[in-house]
């Protein structure tokens, strides 16, 4: 089997992989770990979950647990608000971006239900075979059983 090049961003995060605890280092190493963490990397720096502090001219990270939570419980709010602003948006345009005929202002959970959700009906069997067009010659009915082929 051949061995895969391993990528810029493995070969990047690889650099401080030795000074991390071996299941983390063993997960960024992968090619979708090392770009994951490269991407998250200057969020959780910005947010200010991970901190880097130099003593005596070694760098000490610390990971804030309580800072994450909170942070994640807010982005968590945040997504959630975007996410029905924008189905609440979409409920008010139809496919062609027209207005439909359902006001946005509508709750998603006080939907009135439509006539066919209201009142259940009695199954109609459809028939066997398609009616023809107007116009249309009659076709001769297709035997019921499958035919043998040699």
């Amino acid at each position: 089997m051949a061995k895969r090049k391993k990528t810029v961003a493995q070969r990047a995060v690889g650099l401080a992989a030795p000074v991390m605890p071996a299941p983390v280092a063993k997960v960024v190493g992968t090619r979708w770990g090392a770009r994951l963490f490269l991407l998250l990397l200057p969020f959780l720096l910005a947010t200010g979950i991970i901190t880097i502090s130099w003593t005596n001219g070694l760098p000490m990270v610390s990971f804030d647990w309580a800072r994450a939570l909170v942070v994640g419980r807010r982005v968590g709010e945040d997504v959630g608000q975007k996410a029905l602003d924008a189905a609440q948006d979409l409920r008010g345009q139809d496919l062609f971006g027209r207005e439909s005929a359902i006001p946005a202002s509508q709750g998603w959970g006080e939907a009135q239900p439509t006539a066919w959700q209201q009142a259940p009906t009695q199954w109609q069997p459809q028939p066997a075979s398609p009616q023809p067009f107007p116009g249309q010659p009659q076709q001769a009915a297709q035997p019921a059983a499958p035919r043998a082929y040699r």
